[in-house]
Parts: C-alpha cells; sequence; structure tokens
C-alpha cells in the first residue's frame, strides 16, 4: 500500500538522548519525522513543515517551559490542527492531569514509546478523524471557530444528546450550562465528571466556576487549589483562584493571584488587571485602579466602575469621596457618550456639599453636550429656584 508521507509528518521535539528512539518507531509506521531543538521553533517548523503531530519529550527543555508552551499553545487555532503527544519518563497522575489541562492527546511513558509510538499514532489519528466529539471539542476551543456562540451551542447540545455518557461532551454541556446560568445543573454535571475522572481539571475548573455563582467561595478555592498542585502555574486558574480569594474578602491573596497570572502569561493580564482594578478601588486606591483599567476594560465600563462606587458613597453619606471617584470616572473617557451622566452626577455631589456654582457649571456642561438631558435641565431649573434636591437615581 503506498503511503502518503505528506499527511504523516510528525514533528518532534526531543532530547538528544531519545532521538534516536522516536525515528526508529516512526519509521515503522511510515511516519516521517522533523527535529528541532527548541519551543521557539515550533510555531516556525508547523507552517514549515505542516505535520498532523506534534510529538514533544518531556526531558528536551526546562519543566516550566513546557508547562508554560502547552497552556499557551492549548488556546491557538494551530493547535486544533495538530494531535499533540507527550513522552515522558513515568506516566504519573500529574502529569495526566497537565495533559488534560493543556489538551494533550496522548501521553507515553519512553518504553511504551519505544516499542509501538507509530501504531499508536495510527489509532489516535483514525479515532480524532472518526470522531465528531474530538472535532468539536477541539475546534471549540481555538480563537476565530468558525461557528458563532449560538451555533455551537446547538452543536454541543445535539452531541450530549446522542452521546450523554462521553465525558468529552459532559464536560462541554457542562460549560454550555453554566453559560445558560444553570449553575445547579453545571455543578452536578462537572462534579460527577470529577467522581469519574480524578484528574480531569477542565471539570475542576467548571465546578469551582459553578460553586462561586452559588457562593461556595470556600468550596470554590479548596477545589481550585487542588488542582493547582496537580498542574502548577496555570494563570487562566489562577486567575479563578483570585476570584474565589476575592469572593470570599481575602483581598490581598486575591492580588497575589492575579499579579503571577498575568505575569505568567501576558494574555491573562486584561483579565487580571480587571479584576486588580476593582479590589484597588474597594481599597480606595483611586489612582492605581484608573492605571489598571486603562489597558484592561473599554473606558465605558471603567468610568462604570468608578460611578457605581460614587453611587455607594452618597448612599453611605459620603459625598466627598463620591466627588473624588465622579472626577476619576471622567478622567477614564475619551469619548462624550457617557459625560453627561458623569456631568450631572458630580453636580449632585456638589450641591450636597453646598458647592451651588460648581454644580450650575457641571449641569451645563452636561447640557453643552446633551441639549435633551431632561434631568440635567430640571436640577439646573431647581438651583436656578434654590430649591431642595431631589433624588435621582
Amino acid at each position: 500500500m503506498m503511503v502518503d508521507l505528506l499527511s504523516r509528518k510528525v514533528l518532534s521535539l526531543c532530547a538528544q538522548q531519545n532521538r534516536e528512539l522516536v525515528r526508529k518507531t516512526l519509521a515503522m509506521g511510515n511516519y516521517r519525522v522533523s527535529f528541532i531543538s527548541a519551543l521557539s521553533e515550533v510555531t516556525s517548523a508547523i507552517a514549515e513543515f505542516k505535520p498532523s503531530v506534534l510529538v514533544h519529550d518531556w526531558q528536551a527543555v526546562d519543566e516550566s517551559q513546557t508547562r508554560k508552551f502547552h497552556l499557551n499553545f492549548s488556546r491557538t487555532s494551530t493547535a486544533t490542527e495538530l494531535i499533540r503527544v507527550l513522552i515522558v519518563p513515568d506516566v504519573t497522575p500529574n502529569i495526566l492531569a497537565f495533559a488534560n489541562d493543556a489538551l494533550i492527546d496522548r501521553v507515553y511513558s519512553y518504553g511504551s514509546a519505544s516499542l509501538n509510538l507509530g501504531n499508536e499514532l495510527d489509532m489516535v489519528t483514525v479515532s480524532q478523524d472518526q470522531s465528531e466529539v474530538a472535532r468539536l471539542v477541539r475546534e471549540s476551543r481555538a480563537e476565530g471557530y468558525k461557528y458563532d456562540q449560538k451555533k455551537l451551542d446547538a452543536k454541543i447540545d445535539e452531541l450530549y444528546q446522542k452521546f450523554p455518557h462521553d465525558n468529552k461532551v459532559k464536560l462541554e454541556f457542562g460549560n454550555l450550562t453554566f453559560r445558560q446560568q444553570k449553575y445547579t445543573e453545571a455543578l452536578v454535571l462537572a462534579s460527577d465528571l470529577v467522581a469519574r475522572e480524578p484528574h480531569n481539571l477542565r471539570a475542576m475548573n467548571l465546578m469551582a466556576r459553578a460553586m462561586m455563582k452559588q457562593g461556595q467561595w470556600d468550596k470554590a478555592l479548596e477545589t481550585l487549589e487542588g488542582a493547582q498542585i496537580l498542574s502548577p502555574s496555570n494563570p487562566e486558574r489562577l486567575v479563578l483562584i483570585g476570584d474565589a480569594c476575592y469572593g470570599k474578602g481575602d483581598l490581598d491573596k486575591a492580588l497575589q493571584c492575579y499579579e503571577e497570572a498575568a505575569d505568567l502569561d501576558p494574555d491573562m493580564a486584561p483579565a487580571a488587571h480587571r479584576q486588580m482594578g476593582q479590589i484597588k478601588l474597594e481599597m480606595g486606591e483611586v489612582e492605581e485602579a484608573l492605571g489598571l483599567f486603562k489597558n484592561s476594560v473599554s473606558e465605558d465600563e471603567a468610568a462604570g466602575f468608578f460611578n457605581n462606587a460614587a453611587v455607594a458613597a452618597v448612599r453611605d453619606g459620603k459625598p466627598e469621596q463620591a466627588l473624588k471617584l465622579y472626577e476619576t470616572a471622567m478622567r477614564a473617557l475619551k469619548t462624550n457618550r457617557l459625560k453627561p451622566l458623569i456631568h450631572f452626577n458630580i453636580a449632585l455631589s456638589h450641591r450636597r456639599l453646598g458647592d451651588h456654582e460648581a454644580a450650575a457649571k457641571h449641569l451645563k456642561k452636561a447640557l453643552q453636550i446633551d441639549p435633551n438631558y431632561e434631568k440635567a435641565k430640571a436640577q439646573l431649573d431647581q438651583l436656578g429656584r434654590q430649591e431642595p434636591l431631589k433624588k435621582t437615581s
């Protein structure tokens, strides 16, 4: 039988002492292997050789680099085009947990790989090609996924009706129920998966997220920290751990987790800085919060955080603090869309402090931007007649 070598290419990052092992066993399976020597070469080598499989030897590079690479790579569209295989000295529970965390397809020990790696790749390739479930799971994790969310959700629901006992499908369906705000159902599905697969870290993440939605902060934190022990330095999970700490009121630990996540992966920095900004705002560190929001959220969202904090300060009888927050909200804005509202709220704070001149100034600014702002007109009219301040929302 003719073997199409073009469709049976393998890219391999191996320690020098293991290259011959990989070469021989893949040659027996009629695979053509191209070796590289560094993680930095992976992307360009994939573009050049267009392999269908990436074989990574655990001993090829530093363990921390390996973990970081695969966790980041799992979120790329390129990852959906490859079958990823890890060969390790021993297949341990921690290695299996990491493979699950990083969406690595198979893990083999050196002994097993030396005997039948080529045959194993044949079986993995066939199962991936034939499995509608595997294709959906792989593609749905890629950036630029070809289906929109509504179509994806419909497909997941359809697959769950067909394959309710498939653990991969059950996990995707659990994530779907979470998106639908069915948190109890999501928790039940995730808990069942963790009971069946104690090292299914993605199910543990889902379980913790559902717990947090139900206010079970301590249980969520315990679950996430257990997952992080099995597969350390996952920046996405560090953000979740930060969320759990934030929820239970441990702000210092939450900040530490968010900072570590941002340092580990720049792509996680916006999510981490958003949460850090909210904590800094709660701590009264307004300038620090503004700096964190600038590069992590839209100007509308940043202004909204300060505006909401100011409203809460007004309710607590702290108009001076509210005024500072409103003014910071104004500094976060580059467009005019929300400026009338903020000017209006600043005017109310000045009026509560008895500074009617400053209040009138900001009401007029609001009306300059939006001449049809009826609330501002009414307040300016009241101010002119020196009527008592009315409550406004």
